[in-house]
């Protein structure tokens, strides 16, 4: 996996160098394609595009002023779990970040609630990046911290042996360290990222569920990898239409991946519709307005729907997700001295 970080950062700054942005995506695709093993990942998101602070600390501040972000997610509508009782995943999101010059860079918060099942998983992480002007764009590079605290409600089950000890008990919570790193850079025509989440074990040591002396496995979440790429293509013959395609590639630890390859179409910077393809999971639409002028200049929101194609598609009605966001500039007007004879003009 090293090696394959290393030959990514070689690829991106061979890019720099000859400005060939085609050949740099069409080998960096087929890379991505020739070392995948497709699995399941953590929280993920078919808006990743709007939510990259949620994934790489290295954009925290790299938005148009403080930028507010929400974001619901409900995977497989409909789905019911053991004699009728839900537990699909179900997923929310906020998200506040901002450029603080002082400080050469951005700060951002992000809370994440993740339920699935009889369990919820819920992080809180801080994070900084510092922002550096390099070529046509800019480059952030930053470190996040938090916690994540996860819940089991073992009341709920209903265990084949009623005496089973790892079964027994309450709701019970344990809770960890979290960090995190990430590079961002950006330009008016494309943006590339490299992150890693959960860097370390989170929880140190077996987290303690049950009653007594009776504990789980060790709940250890594993490193988190994350590419992304994005680029922006305006048509000739219709300059009211911008093409953006996007890549977002999660490689948990060493042994699963999985990429989303979506295509947006933009009109007039305001409306967009696209669709987006998960590998073995699902193909998603996505529809969206961002407000260009006005009092409500800077407010966005979008939604999307996920047409499962793995086996978890039966008996379910898809995914959704619903998306808002909101950047805005907070200006201080100019002082004005006032004087009280010409004499001090």
């Amino acid at each position: 996996m090293l090696n394959f970080f290393l030959y990514f950062s070689h690829l991106f700054i061979y890019k720099h160098k000859h400005n060939n942005m085609k050949q740099f995506l069409l080998t960096l695709s087929i890379v991505f394609i020739s070392v995948l093993a497709v699995g399941q990942q953590d929280v993920q998101y078919t808006n990743f595009m709007f939510s990259k602070f949620n994934y790489n600390p290295g954009y925290t501040g790299m938005g148009d002023g403080i930028c507010i972000n929400g974001l619901a997610r409900q995977q497989w509508m409909g789905y019911k779990g053991t004699d009728g009782e839900g537990g699909a995943p179900a997923t929310f999101y906020f998200a506040a970040q901002s450029p603080v010059k002082l400080l050469l860079g951005g700060i951002g918060l992000a809370v994440t609630k993740d339920e699935i099942g009889f369990e919820n998983n819920t992080s809180v992480r801080l994070a900084y990046s510092f922002h550096l002007k390099l070529g046509d764009g800019k480059l952030g590079v930053g470190l996040q911290a938090g916690f994540i605290n996860k819940q089991i409600d073992f009341t709920k089950f209903r265990p084949t042996d009623p005496s089973d000890p790892l079964l027994q008990g309450g709701n019970e919570s344990a809770m960890g360290f979290d960090m995190g790193f990430g590079a961002y850079y950006s330009t008016d025509k494309y943006y590339a990222g490299l992150s890693f989440t959960q860097m370390q074990n989170v929880w140190g040591a077996e987290a303690e569920f049950a009653s007594g002396n009776d504990k789980l496995a060790n709940p250890d979440y594993i490193n988190h990898s994350f590419i992304t790429g994005g680029y922006y293509f305006q048509l000739p013959m219709m300059p009211s239409i911008v093409l953006n395609p996007n890549v977002l590639v999660k490689v948990a630890g060493t042994s699963s991946a999985q990429f989303d390859i979506n295509m947006l179409a933009w009109y007039n910077k305001q409306m967009y519709a696209g669709v987006t393809y998960r590998a073995t999971d699902a193909v998603s639409v996505l529809a969206g307005y961002k407000v260009v002028d006005g009092f409500l200049n800077g407010l966005m929101g979008g939604l999307s729907y996920d047409i499962t194609t793995s086996k978890m598609g039966s008996g379910t009605g898809g995914s959704f997700e619903i998306f808002i966001k909101y950047c805005f500039k907070i200006v201080i007007p100019p002082k004005h001295e006032k004087h009280g004879t010409v004499l001090y003009l």
